[in-house]
């Protein structure tokens, strides 16, 4: 037997949806009225905790109860909820990978800078972040600073090494 802890419960504004957290496997259960509607991960900034926000404002749960139990701010699920109803897919999946502007380092650039780190990293190991980061720069348009890039050269170098060391010992044993 799971003991649910009620969350958010009905009231005169909102008969039908209540809300339980089972702690035990971090879920939360959404029941409209005594049925079970869904089960998502208790895991704030996910995309179903998300829209669990914005499926209760939208129901008419009030504002204070959803930012007090889900840890969302009023503007947050208001922006989201006119998204959610009038917006693109795209405008949909902008709004819930979070917040801040565009990310810079694009899986684009990440390809980019992989290649480059390829070609100029065996002849320039001083300073080919450098060269790399030009090279981004002057394709395209933007400047992405060197703590950016640093996880990815970091990885780079790694698997670099790898295959410098396995070509060693290879030509070892011929």
């Amino acid at each position: 037997m799971v003991n649910l802890q009620g969350i958010i419960g009905t009231d005169a504004h909102n008969p039908y949806v209540s809300v339980y957290c089972n702690p035990i496997k971090n879920e939360l259960h959404i029941y409209h009225g005594m049925s079970l509607f869904d089960i998502i991960p208790n895991i704030k900034n996910s995309i179903p905790h998300k829209l669990l926000a914005v499926q209760l404002y939208n129901a008419n749960v009030k504002t204070r109860t959803i930012s007090k139990h889900l840890g969302y701010c009023y503007r947050s699920v208001t922006k989201w909820s006119k998204v959610l109803k009038t917006g693109s897919a795209e405008d949909i999946v902008k709004i819930m990978e979070g917040q801040g502007a565009p990310r810079k380092f694009t899986k684009e650039i990440e390809g980019f800078a992989t290649y480059e780190f390829n070609k100029i990293y065996p002849k320039n190991k001083k300073s080919y972040s450098k060269e790399i980061r030009k090279n981004i720069e002057e394709v395209f348009r933007i400047k992405l600073a060197p703590e950016t890039l640093r996880p990815l050269f970091t990885q780079l170098r790694e698997k670099y090494k790898q295959t410098v060391a396995a070509d060693f010992k290879k030509k070892q044993r011929l």
